[in-house]
C-alpha cells in the first residue's frame, strides 16, 4: 500500500523513503551482514545516515562507515544537509561541482569530508563494438565505417535527407538545468548553417513539453526533411543518436558531472559543451584548453562556451 501509489516521487515521499532506508537496514542487521561501506546517495537514501548512527551504530554493524553521494543539489536540501552531518565521508560526481557547491548551507560545515570523484559509464551498455541498436559495430580502428552507418540509419529512420551534412544530436531531459532557452538556438543555429538536428527528450513539466510539441510541428513543416524533435525518453533510440550523430551538445545552465558527453565520446561523436561542472572536468576546447589536457595526459576532445546565452553556443 505504501508503495504502489502510481509514481516513484511526488507522494508522501518523507514517509516512504525513511520507510524503506530504515527497512533496509533492518535487512542488514537480521541477515546478520556486516558491511564494511554503506553507500547511500541523494535525498532519497539520505535517511540511512542518520537511522544508521542512531539504531545500529552498536550493533554488529558497529564497525560499518556510512558513505553519502551527492549527485544533485537541486533537491532534497535539508535532507541532503542533514545526511552530511552524519555520514562518516561525502563525495559528488565531479571536482567542479565540488567547488561550484562548497558554499552551500547544506555542505559548507562539512568540506573536509567531502570530496569531488568523477562519475562515469557502464562501459558494457556503452559499448559501440557491442551495441544491438546499431547497424554496424566499431571500434577506433573502424570508427568512420561504423558511423557512416549510424548516420544512414539514423537518417532513414526519421526521414532525414540522406545527405552528408552533419547531424547535431541532443539527447536529454528537457529541463530548466539543461539550457532550454541554449537547446532551442542551437537548433535553429544548425538548421540555419544547412545541418540537420535529431532531438530526443521529454520535460516533466507539461508546459515545457506543449511547448516543444508546437516547436516541433513548426520545425518539421519549415525545415521538412532536415530536423527531428522525439520528444519521449527512449534508451534504444538514444544509442543510434549517440552513433550517427556528429556532434552531440550539452548546454547545461549546471552539470554535477554529465554522462551524454562521456556517451557521445565513446561513441566517437564531438561534444559541444557549457563549461561547468562535469562538464568543464571532462570536456577539452580544441582550441583554448590544450595545455589543461596536456597536464591531465589527455588530448582536446571537443568544443566548450563560458555563457549562458546563445552568443556562447554560436561560438562554440
Amino acid at each position: 500500500r505504501m508503495f504502489g501509489v502510481g509514481c516513484v516521487y511526488g507522494r508522501n515521499d518523507d514517509r516512504r523513503f525513511g520507510f524503506f532506508c530504515h527497512s533496509a537496514l533492518e535487512f542488514i542487521l537480521q541477515n546478520e551482514f556486516s558491511p564494511h561501506i554503506i553507500h547511500c546517495h541523494d535525498w532519497s537514501s539520505a535517511p540511512v545516515a542518520w537511522l544508521y548512527k542512531e539504531h545500529y551504530s552498536q550493533s554488529r554493524m558497529a564497525s560499518t562507515r556510512v558513505v553519502f553521494t551527492i549527485h544533485n543539489l537541486e533537491f532534497g536540501a535539508h535532507y541532503i544537509g542533514k545526511a552530511m552531518t552524519y555520514c562518516d565521508k561525502a563525495t559528488t560526481v565531479s571536482p567542479t561541482y565540488s567547488r561550484d557547491v562548497a558554499g552551500h548551507g547544506a555542505i559548507a560545515p562539512h568540506r573536509e569530508k567531502f570530496y569531488g570523484i568523477l562519475n562515469g559509464i557502464d562501459p558494457d551498455i556503452w559499448d559501440p563494438y557491442t551495441d544491438n541498436f546499431i547497424p554496424v559495430p566499431y571500434t577506433c580502428e573502424n570508427v568512420v565505417e561504423g558511423k557512416r552507418a549510424a548516420k544512414r540509419a539514423l537518417q532513414q529512420k526519421f526521414g532525414l535527407q540522406q545527405t552528408d551534412v552533419p547531424i547535431v544530436g541532443i539527447i536529454t531531459r528537457l529541463t530548466a538545468q539543461k539550457g532550454i532557452h541554449l537547446i532551442k538556438h542551437a537548433i535553429h543555429r544548425t538548421l540555419e548553417s544547412n545541418g540537420q538536428v535529431v532531438l530526443l527528450g521529454s520535460a516533466p513539466d507539461h508546459r515545457i513539453q506543449g511547448d516543444f510539441c508546437r516547436l516541433a510541428d513548426a520545425l518539421h513543416g519549415v525545415y521538412h526533411g532536415r530536423v527531428k524533435l522525439v520528444l519521449t525518453y527512449d534508451e534504444p533510440l538514444s544509442h543510434l543518436i549517440y552513433a550517427g550523430s556528429d556532434f552531440i551538445i550539452v548546454p547545461s545552465i549546471f552539470e554535477p558531472c554529465g554522462l551524454t558527453q562521456l556517451v557521445a565520446m565513446r561513441y566517437g561523436s564531438i561534444p559541444i559543451v557549457r563549461k561547468t561542472g562535469g562538464l568543464y572536468d571532462t570536456v577539452f576546447d580544441v582550441d583554448n584548453d590544450k595545455d589543461r589536457a596536456r597536464s591531465l595526459g589527455l588530448e582536446p576532445n571537443g568544443f566548450s562556451f563560458d555563457g549562458a546565452d546563445s552568443n556562447g553556443v554560436d561560438y562554440a
